[in-house]
């Protein structure tokens, strides 16, 4: 009798193992949570004429980017013409990000920096047109100066404003001849800062930045200021995009 039961129990047993293999339990998928971080929006806060300005990033067009020639110097004038030469072995390159509002009022904010042509790279289509080895490089943590000479002489690293909409017009930089036109004085953003306060890489592969700042902001000749408070900017960047 005992080894009947035996018997019973083993076939049992048996059946139980062959539930399992024609049934086996199906666990459910590992669901990974979207970071917070990824959904974040593009956008820009300031300060304006003691009007706040929020502002996102244009839907309508693309980030711009900018080659130009570094280190400009006026070689000579001849009959009004400006005759001009630079640094061949360097290029500064810039990436441009414009953020709008619903009243078309906007501001373009660009990070430019000099590299010698062996930190950089010809871009795939366009081999006159050079882009940074190392993208991250131009977010690096840390303040940034404005780039007053931009357009002109290309010799300062640094950010770059230009409004647009009601404040059409006002820019950090000034006038691009070099023979017609005073340089921008120095102590027109002596009481301005941007500082790049956060760099975060993102599961995605994409980085969070985030950056604070105050200007002074102005027609090309200095005139016409007008101060920007309690900036704050927040981008996505996508350093594996051309475009960023």
């Amino acid at each position: 009798m005992k080894t009947k039961k035996l018997i019973g129990l083993a076939i049992a047993l048996l059946c139980l193992a062959a539930c399992k293999k024609e049934n086996p339990i199906i666990e459910p998928p590992v669901i990974e949570k979207t970071d917070p971080l990824e959904l974040l929006k593009d956008s820009v806060s300031y300060i304006i004429d003691g009007k706040q300005m929020v502002q996102k990033k244009s839907q309508t067009r693309s980030n711009s980017l900018r080659n130009a020639v570094a280190n400009v110097n006026l070689d000579s004038l001849v009959k009004q013409k400006e005759y001009t030469s630079g640094d061949k072995d360097s290029v500064m390159f810039g990436v441009g990000f414009l953020f709008e509002d619903g009243n078309r009022n906007g501001i373009e904010i660009s990070f430019l920096k000099k590299y010698n042509k062996n930190q950089a790279q010809p871009e795939t289509n366009q081999t006159n047109f050079f882009v940074p080895k190392n993208k991250l490089d131009l977010f690096s943590v840390g303040e940034r100066k404005f780039a007053m000479d931009f357009s002109r002489n290309n010799s300062q690293n640094g950010v770059l404003f230009e409004l647009s909409g009601d404040n059409y017009g006002l820019q950090t930089n000034g006038y691009s001849s070099l023979a017609y036109h005073a340089p921008l004085k120095p102590e027109l953003q002596s009481q301005s800062k941007f500082e790049i306060t956060n760099l975060q890489k993102l599961k995605s592969g994409k980085y969070l930045l985030e950056a604070k700042f105050n200007a002074s902001v102005y027609r090309a000749d200095g005139t016409n200021i007008k101060k920007i408070e309690n900036g704050y900017l927040r981008l996505i960047i996508h350093p594996e995009n051309l475009y960023f």
